[in-house]
Formats: C-alpha cells, sequence, structure tokens
C-alpha cells in the first residue's frame, strides 16, 4: 500500500493533461498573442487586452489556481512585448499603459480566483451527489439484508467499491468474540487483536496501526470493528467521514438484523411453550377422562360378578365407547404429528367421491346412531385424484363434530356439486353455529370455538382438516347454515380424469 486510494468519489480528477498543466497554459498564452499580433494592425490595444483576459478564464477553467496565476503574469508580459509599442521590448513609449498592466493583471487574478473557486465549488457539489448515491446504495443493499451475512456481504462489497481497498467486517457473537464472515479469509493474529483492544477500550483505535479500525457502534453496545486496509494518512477527511457514516449504517443494521433474530427466536418460544401447555391441558383432561371411565367401569365389572346380563352388556359397551373416544384423541394426536413433521405425501388415486362418503358414514356410524344424514351429491360428478384415506379421515372429523354438536336426533346433510374446476363438498348441522370472528381461528390447533366447547376433543380434527385439503390444492371454510348451525365446506380440484373405460377396466378383477 505506497499509493493513496482511487475511488469513485474524488474531489478532483488527478489525471494531469498528457503535455502537462504547466505547457497547456504556455500554449494558450502564445495561442492568445498569435492572435493578437494577427489582428494588432486592425484593432487597438485595449480591445486586445479581451483575448488574454479570456485566455485566463479558459485557463482558470480548464487546469489548476496555480496555471490561472501564471497565465496572469504570462498575459501581461506578453500583452507588453507584442501589443504595446514598442513592439519587443518591455519597455513603453506611454506610461498609461503601466496603469492598464496593473489592471489587467488585478482584473486577470481576480477571474482566475473566481473560475477557480467556482470550479472548486461544483467539484464539491458533484461530490456530496456521488456520497450521497453512494450512502443510498448502501443503505438499499442493508435494507433489504435479513442475516448477519448479507449484511457483511453488502457492507464489504460497497466499501471495496468506494475506497477501492480490502475492506473487513468482524462483527462480534453473543459472547462479546469478534469473528471473521464466513468464507472470508482469516485475519492475522495481530489485526485481531487490534481488533479486539478496540473493543476493550470501547471504540478506541489502536495506535500505530498501518490500517483503518472503526468501531461498529450501534445504539445498544459496540456490534463489531470495521477494518479498511489503508493507511489513515492517505485517506482525505471527506473520505474519512464517509467511512465513518458508512460504518454507523452497517452497526444500525448488524443490531437490526440482531433484534430481528431474537424477536423470531421468542416467537418460536412463545409458540413452542403455547403448543406445549395446550398439548399438556388437553391431554391431562381429554385423555384422562376416558382412562379414568375405562378403569371405573372396568372396575365394576370385575368386582361385581352378580350383575344381569343386561348390566354387563350395557358396562361393556360403555367401556368400547371410550376406548374409541381415546382411539380418537389418539389418532388426531399422530395425525397432527405427521403433519407438523413435513409436507403431507399424498397417495393420489382417481376415486368416485361417493363411494369415500359412504365409507366414512360407515367409520362413523356408531356416533352417527339416531340421526338421519340426507345426502344431496349432483348427479354425474366427475372421478377425482385425491388420497382417499385421507379425505375419509376429512369426512369422518367433520362428521364426529357435527355429531358432537348438533342435538341429539337433529338431522345432518352432506351436499356435492360441480363449481368450475372445483368439487365443493358442505356438511351441515343445526348445532350452534360458529361465531363470525371465530371463523378462522376454528381451524387453528387446540382450538375449540369460543367460548370454549366442554365436549370432548382436542381441537385437532378441523385443523387436520385443512391441512389435508389444502395438500390436495383445495381450501375449506365454515359459514352459516341454513337452519342456524354451521356449514363446513371444503374444495377439491377436478383435475383432467381418465376414461371412464380405464377406469372399469381398472376396477374390474
Amino acid at each position: 500500500m505506497n499509493r493513496p486510494a482511487q475511488s469513485a468519489l474524488d474531489l478532483a480528477d488527478r489525471q494531469p493533461p498528457r503535455i502537462g498543466p504547466w505547457l497547456w497554459t504556455a500554449a494558450g498564452c502564445a495561442a492568445a498573442t498569435l492572435l493578437a499580433m494577427a489582428l494588432r494592425p486592425w484593432l487597438a490595444p485595449e480591445n486586445l487586452v479581451m483575448l488574454y483576459l479570456m485566455e485566463v478564464v479558459l485557463v482558470a477553467v480548464r487546469l489548476d489556481r496555480m496555471q490561472a496565476v501564471a497565465a496572469s503574469f504570462l498575459a501581461v508580459a506578453a500583452f507588453d512585448l507584442f501589443v504595446v509599442p514598442p513592439y519587443y521590448s518591455l519597455g513603453v513609449e506611454d506610461s498609461q499603459y503601466l496603469l492598464t498592466f496593473a489592471i489587467m493583471l488585478t482584473v486577470a487574478l481576480i477571474i482566475s480566483g473566481l473560475t477557480s473557486s467556482l470550479k472548486m465549488q461544483a467539484s464539491l457539489a458533484e461530490y456530496r451527489a456521488r456520497r450521497a448515491a453512494a450512502l443510498f446504495e448502501l443503505s438499499g443493499a442493508l435494507s433489504a439484508a435479513l442475516t448477519r451475512s448479507q449484511v457483511v456481504e453488502a457492507g464489504c462489497s460497497h466499501l471495496q467499491a468506494l475506497f477501492d481497498a480490502p475492506a473487513l467486517l468482524l462483527l462480534a457473537d453473543r459472547d462479546g468474540r469478534l469473528q471473521a464472515p464466513e468464507g472470508a479469509a482469516p485475519p492475522s493474529p495481530a489485526v485481531l487483536a487490534a481488533a479486539a483492544k478496540m473493543m476493550e477500550d470501547d471504540g478506541a483505535p489502536p495506535p500505530g496501526s498501518d490500517a483503518i479500525y472503526l468501531p461498529l457502534r450501534a445504539p445498544m453496545r459496540l456490534r463489531g470493528v470495521l477494518l479498511l486496509q489503508q493507511a489513515a494518512a492517505q485517506v482525505q477527511p471527506e473520505m474519512l467521514q464517509l467511512l465513518q457514516t458508512c460504518a454507523a449504517q452497517i452497526a444500525l443494521a448488524v443490531e437490526r438484523v440482531h433484534y430481528v433474530d431474537v424477536a423470531h427466536a421468542t416467537q418460536v418460544e412463545m409458540a413452542s411453550e403455547r403448543l406445549r401447555n395446550s398439548l399438556l391441558s388437553a391431554i391431562s383432561h381429554d385423555v384422562r377422562t376416558p382412562l379414568t371411565a375405562i378403569v371405573g367401569l372396568s372396575g365394576t365389572l370385575a368386582g361385581s360378578p352378580a350383575l344381569p346380563p343386561e348390566s354387563r352388556q350395557e358396562l361393556a359397551e360403555a367401556i368400547e365407547e371410550e376406548a374409541l373416544r381415546m382411539e380418537q384423541l389418539v389418532t388426531n394426536l399422530l395425525d397432527m404429528a405427521r403433519l407438523q413433521a413435513g409436507p403431507v405425501q399424498l397417495n393420489r388415486q382417481w376415486q368416485m367421491l361417493e363411494e369415500v362418503v359412504g365409507s366414512a358414514l360407515s367409520l362413523q356410524a356408531r356416533s352417527l346412531a339416531g340421526r338421519r344424514v340426507d345426502l344431496r351429491l349432483a348427479p354425474a360428478l366427475p372421478p377425482l385424484a385425491l388420497d382417499a384415506v385421507l379425505i375419509e379421515r376429512v369426512l369422518c372429523n367433520l362428521l364426529a363434530n357435527a355429531s358432537r354438536m348438533a342435538p341429539d336426533g337433529s338431522p345432518l346433510a352432506i351436499e356435492a356439486r360441480l363449481d368450475g374446476d372445483m368439487v365443493e363438498v358442505a356438511l351441515e348441522d343445526r348445532g350452534p353455529g360458529v361465531a363470525p370472528a371465530d371463523r378462522e381461528r376454528i381451524f387453528d390447533k387446540f382450538s375449540r370455538g369460543h367460548p370454549e366447547s366442554t365436549g370432548s376433543g382436542m381441537g385437532l380434527g378441523l385443523s387436520i382438516c385443512r391441512a389435508i385439503v389444502e395438500a390436495h390444492g383445495g381450501r375449506i371454510r365454515v359459514e352459516p347454515g341454513a337452519d342456524g348451525g354451521a356449514r363446513f365446506l371444503f374444495t377439491l380440484p377436478v383435475g383432467s380424469p381418465p376414461d371412464e373405460r380405464l377406469l372399469d377396466e381398472a376396477a374390474t378383477p
């Protein structure tokens, strides 16, 4: 690092003209003199002064202030030698020309000074505009970063482009230890020691360093150290100020990402805690209740051998009913565990919806005892590519939920119709219905309506239904029923069913 940094934000163009600024100054003065000598027979010397003043302005615009001052003195000397008689001599015939020379030199110096000042102001304005654009680009890249590695990548790439020097971001971990970004070359022990010393000294730069160390100071604490492999003496004050601004933006981005991670981890922990509490509450109540009933009924049955056959039959049926209840609860728990473990794996086969509905009614025959189920399936429904076992589970859960919530003996209705490229299936009961505020929440895990239902169940059935239906590409919702109950609807895509003859051939053994 033996040369100063040449970045995209230098205040002035440091590339000199090809033949040098002083040669350009002399050439400009010579051109003005040749033109003045050519016009000398026709114009008075007072008018030819303007040629030299114009040459001074051009030099001041194109070159630096030193060349503009030199052009002013050259212009006065050339005007005296080649325009004012006697020619080719510094003497003058009329002493009034001495005043002309003085005024000409003063005006030339003022013009060169003003022009150079305007040029510097224009350069400063351009520099500030480019600095604002660079900060805007860096801010946009940092605002889009979602992880610490993305912040490091965006910060290092922009800093290297701005300062044309290697940049390194050392971020502090939870214990305050500095770590190099993944994939980057590990810094030397001396660099790590200097950066760690800066962290210990609360941002004080290490003395005698051949690189620039800046603390990443966020509102809460130091988030790390920015290292630019460039000697501080070779960086202009404006560039150092820009580097400090970039370091402040990077520090804010690192702190923002840190608290986003903290918030996300807190949300996950809270959700896990709620799930654990809900699961423990459900198991402690809904699984223990049938177990207690089974233990009590079986104890009564075993301890009373003299019971009449009718009573023994009633106790056996009650034990079986409680066992089936517990089996349903455990099945829902296992289904939810499988659905939460990853994407639902579907065993799609072309099935007729009527067969799936009939199978679900057969499985729920015990819970539907004493109820009338009205089937309103549209004729000529197309076959559907579905997982029959899972859709059966959806219908069983909806039927079990309806039979539990609706009054004893009230009828249920199952409808199915073709709606564009979807088949809509609806199950309607005459129970208490679902409040408008709960029509989305009721499909969440461990939700049993508001107020919470006093019936059995963990509140997993509808959540399982939604997961299965959405895995098939459909949607499930609830709306008010025609007779005041609840109407659960779910859709299944029709797809492109195969030829019916192929289905018949596949069904023929």
